[in-house]
């Protein structure tokens, strides 16, 4: 029996089945404060039983979460206790139904229907016998796609309608394991489900272009030009349409420099290629100028700074 947290070559497989002595509902509690989060778990059926498969899928942990009835309850003490409130987790139920309470919305899901859930607020939920897929996801991650991701929390995505049902398609496709068997990078599915959140959320009340919030369009404009060597703030101050000034405020207000956010997004991309098996052909210095990076040894140095490993290591583990 696994209990240690996924890499990116494994899964966990837990079950009650697999528990001796201690009473399952115990061991589930405990199993969930050790692999995802803190909750406050309770039920009254006989026999309670439950299963759990975790695997990554790209910058998102996968669980597939099975079963018996069970009220769940995130309290202020469980975010205290744990600390881990700068994530957000969104749930597809697949089996069964989901009665939650979040953000002021409380509603009621079924299979197909999706919700997403932020650790840093407290809410609750009772379930019926039922499997989910749960896909946790960084809060700063997630703002590349909205400027404000626990605004998102709570809203009840129905899975048969608009893009909420384009989103449930996506995630009814997903397995734990499947990260080695995708033709595209995990972290490119992931995205897909990051940008099909964020439209089944947000009503279509603007058009695109200009009239999106300041500060996405300055996270998108990263995310597209970090690439460039020559990407700089007066670049990005002039296809933006604002001052250099008022730039540097947008990056205050993100709470980090513009060199910063566009340093991380180019090591983000190495780091997704060095992992990827399909870039294996590709050398570390042709994986550096693709995200940006002219010097290799800059490239080197930053990169042990921020993953605390080198890019030869990270490609050297495809090989273990």
């Amino acid at each position: 029996m696994q209990t240690a947290t996924p890499t990116a070559k494994s899964t966990v497989v837990w079950s009650t089945a697999e528990t001796r002595g201690t009473p399952a509902l115990r061991q589930w509690q405990a199993m969930i404060d050790r692999s995802l989060f803190a909750l406050d778990i309770d039920s009254s059926a006989d026999g309670f039983h439950a299963r759990m498969e975790q695997g990554p899928l790209g910058p998102a942990l996968m669980s597939k979460l099975i079963a018996g009835p069970q009220t769940v309850r995130r309290t202020p003490r469980c975010i205290a206790r744990m600390g881990d409130g700068a994530k957000l987790d969104v749930v597809a139920i697949r089996a069964g139904t989901f009665h939650y309470a979040q953000n002021g919305h409380e509603d009621v899901l079924r299979p197909g229907d999706c919700v997403l859930l932020d650790r840093a607020m407290p809410y609750r939920f009772e379930a019926s016998e039922s499997c989910s897929m749960t896909l946790a996801l960084d809060h700063d991650w997630l703002a590349r796609w909205t400027p404000d991701p626990a605004a998102l929390a709570g809203r009840r995505i129905d899975g048969g309608r608009g893009w909420g049902r384009a989103l449930s398609a996506t995630l009814a496709m997903l397995e734990v394991d499947m990260a080695d068997r995708l033709v595209l990078p995990a972290g490119a599915l992931a995205e897909q489900v990051a940008s099909l959140l964020v439209l089944a959320c947000t009503p279509e009340t603007r058009p695109p272009g200009r009239g999106r919030p300041i500060v996405q369009r300055l996270r998108q404009l990263i995310a597209d030009r970090a690439h460039d060597p020559a990407f700089d703030v007066a670049g990005a101050a002039r296809e933006l349409g604002v001052s250099r000034r008022y730039l540097h405020l947008l990056c205050a207000r993100i709470g980090a420099s513009f060199g910063t956010l566009v340093m991380a997004e180019r090591l983000d991309r190495a780091h997704a290629l060095l992992a990827d098996r399909r870039s294996v052909g590709l050398p570390v210095g042709e994986i550096a100028w693709r995200c940006g990076f002219v010097d290799q040894g800059h490239f080197a140095r930053r990169f042990r700074a921020r993953f605390g490993t080198t890019p030869t290591a990270v490609r050297a583990a495809l090989h273990a």
